[in-house]
């Protein structure tokens, strides 16, 4: 893995240099603040309705279930939050080397091509997950209106962690496919909105419909937002990011015969 280091460090400096970090930075911690402001707001309400109702039918007034009305919908939506913004992290990873001239001096330099993508992808889950620190800290004020299970809010965010690397595998592998930002934006937003959505189109009771299910993303999360760990769902998302590290790594090596 020699040079991953450096391929890191120098993708982390270009991320605080390029103002697209900040914007979709800006724009995903906007979206989720109000987001989670809304449905506290919608938590409060239902929780004071619950209690009245409690009261008046003689019973002691106890809060409504926090994880069930908040935290579930909560993590789901941020879950779908991740899809629309990740792309747009990646899609400069390689797409923006080819427009700079810098890919064929990146891939004569000593760094082994192993390196230059896995050094790649951890700056980008590093600033992923700097991204859902600051949405799991927003989970704090809940304390002050109940008492939400530690163990399932740290699951949900597992669930939305293994998700959103899984689109950043797909961002990354499209933006090496491609010299344009702008089509690896939208082509990595738009595979790994198939990915998402797989299955849920035509029949049922098809067996390729069954197939397509067990490839979607979102059926894989379901379990995590409802705060249970399935150790086959933590295979399935580390499997897919492996092979879709193994793409990006056969997609580079495709270069030297273009």
């Amino acid at each position: 893995m020699k040079g991953m280091g450096a391929i890191y460090q120098r993708e982390m400096r270009g991320y605080f240099v390029s103002p697209i970090a900040y914007v979709v930075a800006a724009v995903f911690l906007l979206v989720v603040g109000l987001t989670f402001m809304n449905f506290l707001r919608s938590y409060l309400s239902f929780d004071a309705f619950w209690r009245q109702r409690l009261v008046q039918t003689g019973q002691e007034p106890l809060p409504a279930d926090v994880h069930q009305y908040l935290l579930r919908r909560f993590v789901t939506t941020l879950g779908a939050i991740t899809l629309f913004v990740l792309p747009f992290l990646t899609m400069g990873s390689f797409a923006e080397e080819h427009r700079a001239g810098t890919m064929e001096l990146l891939l004569t330099s000593p760094v082994g091509q192993r390196s230059i993508v896995l050094g790649k992808f951890l700056a980008v889950s590093t600033l992923f997950v700097g991204l859902l620190l600051v949405s799991l800290g927003l989970t704090s004020v809940l304390r002050l209106y109940g008492n939400p299970h530690l163990a399932t809010v740290l699951i949900g965010f597992l669930g939305v962690w293994l998700q959103g690397e899984s689109f950043l595998v797909v961002g990354m592998f499209i933006s090496s496919l491609t010299r344009s930002q702008v089509v690896a934006g939208i082509g990595g937003l738009g595979a790994a909105l198939l990915l998402w959505l797989a299955g849920l189109l035509g029949d049922p009771t098809s067996t390729l419909t069954g197939w397509l299910q067990s490839l979607s993303l979102v059926a894989h999360f379901d379990d995590f937002a409802k705060g249970v760990f399935d150790t086959q769902h933590v295979l399935f998302y580390v499997c897919f990011i492996f092979f879709g590290l193994f793409l990006t790594l056969r997609s580079l090596e495709s270069l030297r015969y273009r």
